[in-house]
């Protein structure tokens, strides 16, 4: 039996930095937009009122830097989903292209494609027939019934975009090791995806709501494969040893505190517009930049010479949790009433708790922990979860 080569603790440990953003950035995304829209109505004696009656989004509309801190997590969601895709690329492309030279390699890779499609469906059938059974059987969940499909399609639009990604790597991985300049595109597909991105957000945002195929949400789907691009490209000249002379710790780093800064400025400035657009609808080249940053940091950052089962047990530990970010992702997208009532619960008793004593700078603050800390504990438990069912059930398929 041939064994696995060990995984890089440190790319897993990015798959569970990316669960983290995702998870906080849903916790705070309905925060984020109630308070933008009292920043935007600009009446700062209405706020003020609405805020010391416990109304959350003008809490943190009254504090700059709790607005500030909002549009930075609102950053994260397309963070965490763009480091998903480039880590997948990062391993996935530079490997097919290599084995396009040799024989065989549509039966095999195709065989392999069709495995992790396996995989994405048994995932989302298994937590379907979950969530349906726990909405008819034990509460209601809003949404979530034979009769719809939203919560199906929609509701898990960046699975089937992982999926179909899946599905034609094998094509990309030929025609990537046949691009004779395939670094110069793929940074020119990236700028021109960012380009119309940047038109979407600024000039042309369209409707709050938007069918699935509408132009405008179709480019998340496209940002999402130009990240898988950029994975692959990372993952090309990592496997090649070509160590830039930067440290990519350091400029992660450097890239955080300067979007931090420029998130508080314009929240100081009273810019909600350009944080709004900053950060929109999963299309934030700020995201990607991040999360491109994210990768060359973990890639090209000194590994032990042999990292095998031998490791510490905490190496262990999040190569076990960062394989449930699949299980995570449709669990938090299923079960979202369940644990968003929970948290808006948490919230409410905070902001009458001490918004009332008008302590505002305080109750944001307090909302922002609070919020950070009940993300951690909706990650335990799915991911938990996800390691007492879904994880099994594929190694008894033999798919895990």
């Amino acid at each position: 039996m041939v064994q696995k080569p060990a995984r890089n603790v440190r790319i897993e440990a990015l798959r569970l930095a990316a669960i983290v953003a995702i998870a906080v950035f849903h916790t705070f995304q309905p925060v984020f937009a109630q308070a933008m829209a009292w920043m935007a109505a600009g009446d700062a004696a209405a706020a003020l009122a609405a805020a010391r009656g416990g109304d959350i989004g003008a809490i943190m509309a009254s504090c700059p830097v709790a607005s500030g801190a909002l549009g930075f997590i609102n950053l994260l969601g397309a963070y965490g989903n763009c480091v998903f895709f480039m880590i997948s690329g990062f391993f996935l492309l530079p490997g097919c292209a290599r084995a396009s030279r040799g024989d065989g390699y549509w039966g095999a890779q195709l065989r392999k494609a069709g495995r992790r499609a396996a995989v994405i469906g048994i995932s989302v059938a298994l937590y379907a027939a979950l969530a349906l059974a726990v909405s008819y059987l034990v509460t209601p969940m809003p949404g979530i019934s034979v009769r719809e499909t939203a919560w199906l399609l929609g509701g898990l639009e960046f699975i089937w975009v992982y999926l179909a990604v899946m599905v034609v790597t094998p094509v990309m991985g030929w025609m990537w090791e046949r691009c004779p300049r395939r670094g110069l595109l793929v940074c020119l597909i990236i700028a021109a995806v960012y380009l119309v991105n940047a038109y979407i957000a600024f000039v042309s945002p369209g409707e709050a709501e938007r069918g699935l195929l509408e132009w405008r949400k179709l480019m998340s789907a496209v940002s999402y494969v130009a990240a898988y691009a950029c994975g692959g490209l990372i993952g090309e000249v990592r496997s090649a040893a070509k160590r830039p002379n930067v440290s990519w710790a350091a400029a992660l780093a450097c890239a955080c505190v300067a979007v931090v800064g420029l998130e508080e400025v314009l929240a100081f400035a009273g810019a909600t517009n350009a944080i709004v657009a900053l950060s929109f609808k999963s299309t934030s080249a700020l995201s990607l930049a991040l999360a491109a940053l994210s990768l060359l940091a973990a890639a090209f950052s000194k590994r032990p010479q042999h990292e095998t089962d031998a490791s510490p047990r905490s190496h262990a530990l999040i190569r076990g949790a960062a394989s449930g970010i699949l299980g995570f992702y449709i669990l938090q997208s299923m079960f979202y009433t369940v644990w968003r009532g929970a948290i808006d619960g948490l919230f409410a008793r905070i902001a009458t708790g001490v918004a009332a004593n008008e302590n505002l700078t305080l109750a944001a603050g307090m909302l922002l922990g609070a919020g950070v800390i009940a993300s951690l504990i909706v990650i335990v438990v799915l991911l938990a979860f996800d390691a007492l069912t879904r994880r099994p059930l594929l190694k008894a398929l033999r798919l895990g």
